[in-house]
């Protein structure tokens, strides 16, 4: 599955120094104070709750544009943007109390069980159920379109999912999720909040070293290394891809079109998930790397504000990580030669003339801007705050 950018990285324009944001929580129909309603820095383990008279502080945040996630028992979740500043923010929400809308539903117990299936696959991961597990599937909204061969996913409320991989809750309000099983192709979109889960000291020892293998060689670190051109000292070898159309494929176009209705049916049938590519014995593109690295320089300007950048490149970046072996086995990528059993992955821009900008800690600014493959190509299972900091980034 190649995976496009979701909205879940922050947007926020970066500036010096910290900044408190602090207000009230109210009833938008009586203007009472709500006590002990949830406010979270959407995406990170920051949060609060609301004292008896409905006010919430954060101190310390950094400067910047930031989005604020509020719920509360009987309301409606809300999401409210926070402009840039350098001081003090002050701002007053209003919550809406939650409709009860009793809707006739007719689920199909083995469809349900299938897609179940199918999203856990793709929006967890391949692990297992136990390692990270959705505690409250029942409100999701799955369907599945048999001549689109298409998985779909929505949620009206908090879907929790516990990661006992990382250490982590993730309350995750998914706006949009799909799976296109012909294309190959994987999207998510959506706000998630992440708290911390309590355990023993050597579970706090397993999922810090699972943090840390996590962050070493994901994207985030590839855009830190870039800031800091460090490519070379991280272990980072990128050059540049090209795909062209395979001739031979397109000679076998309508043999493909039999083998995907075929699969699909098979899916349809015993409701189990199928690699796509391994159906195919024709590739539909011909691969060629660049034999020369690419420097710092060649992907990376100045972004438009102090201490962001702007990737630029054409095409696809493909990016080996020698400091990390993995099983080429589970590759969604073609494995060159030079990456041997390392790490590999490939990003390509979904809107070429549209600037890719993210800061020196490795946060992208652009969201749903770029197309993932291989280890970049992650799931919820590998998913880390942003407030996260690896131990060899502390000071």
């Amino acid at each position: 599955m190649v995976m496009i950018m979701t909205t879940i990285a922050l947007l926020f324009t970066v500036i010096a120094n910290a900044q408190t944001i602090t207000g009230k929580v109210i009833d938008s129909t009586t203007l009472k104070p709500l006590a002990d309603a949830s406010v979270y820095v959407a995406n990170t383990t920051i949060g609060t709750k609301t004292d008896q008279e409905g006010n919430y502080k954060f101190t310390n945040i950094s400067a910047g544009r930031h989005q604020l996630l509020i719920s509360c028992l009987g309301y409606q979740t809300k999401q409210v943007d926070v402009p840039a500043a350098v001081n003090e923010q002050i701002i007053n929400i209003k919550l809406s109390p939650r409709a009860i809308n009793l809707k006739e539903v007719t689920i199909n117990a083995d469809s349900w069980k299938r897609n179940l299936a199918l999203f856990n696959r793709e929006f967890i991961g391949l692990v297992k159920p136990q390692d990270c597990r959705i505690i409250n599937p029942e409100i999701l909204n799955l369907s599945f379109d048999r001549p689109t061969n298409r998985l779909s996913a929505t949620t009206d409320d908090f879907l929790d999912i516990e990661n006992d991989v990382l250490g982590y809750k993730l309350r995750f309000l998914v706006k949009n999720f799909w799976a296109d099983y012909n294309t190959g192709k994987l999207h998510y979109s959506g706000t998630v909040i992440f708290q911390e889960l309590a355990g023993k000291t050597s579970d706090q020892k397993r999922w810090l070293k699972n943090r840390a293998n996590a962050y070493s060689g994901s994207f985030r670190h590839f855009l830190v290394s870039l800031s800091h051109n460090q490519l070379t000292h991280d272990k980072f070898i990128v050059k540049r891809l090209t795909k062209t159309v395979n001739p031979q494929w397109k000679i076998d176009s309508a043999a493909t079109r039999d083998n995907r209705q075929a699969a699909a049916h098979q899916f349809n049938v015993s409701g189990r998930q199928l690699i796509m590519s391994a159906t195919f014995k024709t590739p539909k593109t011909i691969e060629t790397l660049d034999k020369t690295p690419l420097t710092e320089g060649e992907i990376v300007q100045p972004g438009p504000a102090p201490n962001t950048y702007q990737l630029q490149f054409a095409g696809y970046l493909y990016a080996i990580y020698k400091n990390k072996a993995v099983d080429a086995d589970i590759d969604d990528l073609y494995r060159q030669n030079e990456a041997r059993n390392y790490q590999i992955a490939a990003i390509s821009m979904k809107a070429p003339n549209h600037p890719i900008l993210f800061t020196e800690t490795g946060l992208l600014l652009t969201p749903e801007s770029l197309f993932f493959e291989g280890a970049w190509n992650s799931r919820i299972v590998d998913l880390l705050p942003n407030d996260y900091i690896p131990p060899f980034a502390k000071k």
